[in-house]
């Protein structure tokens, strides 16, 4: 697939446009650019303003919610009330939070099919990651999308996340429930059921931060980490989310 820079270039320009607003950008482009530093902003100020980090806030110190205190949120109190469900997932870390503005800019890359949107923002997911887990020896598994929803969107957007961290990735996942998220209500989205699968000790003994998207109600997340930590038989799990609804 040929990218919008990779067209940038064939037509003999060396000016970057903003991947979001189109806006040109003050940096030049280059082919080492292009191949080697991914990491570079490619989005202005005035759309990368309008991204808000969570970053000095209070937040549930189990899914890193930004709250007005440090305590359990009440999906989070809601997790760990229920023994099934109990410390399942160490803990979930996001970058951003979910305003309007992110929202639009997900839209257009998880269901308009624009993959390259994933690298307006490697710079600020790859640094929170690190502030999160830089001394965490994990392995990163991607929430997988199931192959008819693979094939409708051309990618899985937590894959494409997952490959900006240059960190050991494993595929042990399997998705066996099809139905959209973003269908279900806030209680449907909780209730107990057999959303993936996986091989016995698929994962034995090891530590794994799952890659996603979107931490809404935690339900996709704490899912994979119940598959991962019963039948796949982790050490164990936790998640890093670009964004936190």
């Amino acid at each position: 697939m040929t990218t919008r820079f990779a067209k940038a270039i064939e037509k003999g320009g060396n000016e970057l446009h903003c991947l979001i607003c189109e806006a040109p950008l003050l940096h030049s482009l280059s082919w080492r650019a292009l191949f080697f530093l991914r990491s570079e902003e490619k989005i202005c100020r005035a759309c990368k303003d309008n991204f808000i980090r969570i970053e000095g806030r209070a937040v549930c110190p189990k899914c890193g919610r930004p709250q007005e205190s440090e305590e359990l949120c009440g999906d989070c109190l809601k997790w760990e009330a229920d023994p099934l469900t109990r410390s399942l997932l160490r803990q979930n870390r996001s970058v951003y939070i979910y305003n309007t503005f992110m929202k639009e800019v997900l839209a257009r890359f998880k269901f308009r099919g624009d993959a390259e949107l994933v690298f307006a923002f490697a710079p600020s997911f790859i640094n929170a990651f690190h502030q999160y887990y830089r001394h965490t020896p994990a392995v990163l598994v991607p929430i997988p999308l199931s192959e008819e929803r693979k094939a409708e969107r051309g990618f899985n957007q937590a894959e494409r996340l997952a490959s900006l961290l240059k960190k050991p990735v494993m595929h042990p996942l399997i998705r066996i429930e099809n139905e959209k998220q973003s269908k279900k209500s806030r209680k449907e989205r909780i209730k107990p059921k057999t959303v993936f699968r996986t091989e016995k000790g698929s994962v034995k003994n090891l530590d794994i931060i799952l890659i996603d998207d979107l931490y809404t109600t935690g339900a996709t997340l704490h899912h994979g980490a119940d598959c991962l930590m019963t039948s796949g038989e982790a050490k164990s799990v936790s998640s890093f989310t670009l964004i936190r609804s």
